[in-house]
């Protein structure tokens, strides 16, 4: 069976407000559907061997025509690798511009 969890966005994000909004996943059939006010399915990365492998080649794509990339699936797909591979891009700009005017984020 499929985990069951429900969200209180009230208190995680700081809400102020009389209704009480949840986020609730997997468990459609327990809401009354004239409370859902939307429905979203989301997937997770998916890694392969030439995805793996290609995480390795970052440092030859980072910057060629003008352009990075950032995102979890650099990494193991958990939302703390996607701000560290943003990081990583920031730095990696930070590296190319003058050192004066763009201070390092990460060590």
């Amino acid at each position: 069976a499929m985990s069951r969890l429900t969200y209180d966005m009230n208190l995680l994000q700081g809400i102020d407000s009389k209704e009480t909004f949840c986020v609730s996943l997997n468990q459609t059939d327990s809401i009354a559907p004239e409370t859902i006010l939307g429905s979203y399915n989301y997937s997770h990365p998916v890694f392969t061997l030439p995805g793996m492998q290609a995480q390795s080649q970052w440092d030859t794509l980072a910057g060629q025509n003008r352009t990075w990339f950032c995102g979890a699936y650099w990494a193991n797909g958990f939302h703390e690798d996607g701000v560290r591979s943003a990081l990583r891009v920031v730095n990696s700009i930070a590296d190319r511009t003058d050192s004066n005017n763009a201070p390092t984020i990460l060590d």
